[in-house]
């Protein structure tokens, strides 16, 4: 079976769609993280990797693309690819732009967790500090709340 002929401007425009549709998953990921929202991290996480997925599998075929034509894979090689093709720059463009804004919001995505994994730590060593044993009595078997400013029993 023949492998179909590949369009850049349909493949581009899906390419900036789907670019959107992940800056929105990040855009609500980032809600969620500074609500403290749980329940909503979770489901945000797979429709996030499920939208990476799809991101991939679409600048793959791109790569292919641009491999089977004889232009280079980065940026050079794209606008090489796109100069039969009119009205694609503007959707290139349009798509890097995209990508640096997702960059972005990822990033301040990845302050925000590291934030919340430090303010959770600082909780949890004020839990343990909490909990930890205190010792009334020396081996003496002696109070040892005397250190503390009286003796036990003392008023």
């Amino acid at each position: 079976m023949a492998e179909a002929l590949f369009d850049p401007t349909p493949h581009l425009l899906l390419e900036r769609e789907s670019t959107r549709q992940f800056i929105d998953i990040l855009q609500r990921e980032q809600s969620a993280l500074q609500h403290a929202d749980i329940a909503a991290l979770d489901w945000l996480t797979q429709e996030k990797t499920h939208q990476l997925e799809r991101l991939a599998q679409l600048a793959d075929e791109r790569r292919k693309w641009l491999a089977t034509e004889g232009y280079g894979a980065g940026r050079e090689g794209m606008e090489k690819g796109l100069r039969n093709h009119p009205g694609t720059g503007e959707i290139w463009r349009e798509l890097l732009d995209l990508a640096r804004t997702a960059t972005q919001v990822n990033k301040l995505n990845g302050w925000l967790i590291g934030w919340h994994m430090r303010h959770n730590e600082q909780r949890l060593k004020a839990l343990r500090a909490a909990v930890q044993p205190v010792n009334l009595y020396g081996s003496d078997g002696q109070s040892r709340i005397g250190r503390f400013g009286h003796q036990l029993g003392e008023g």
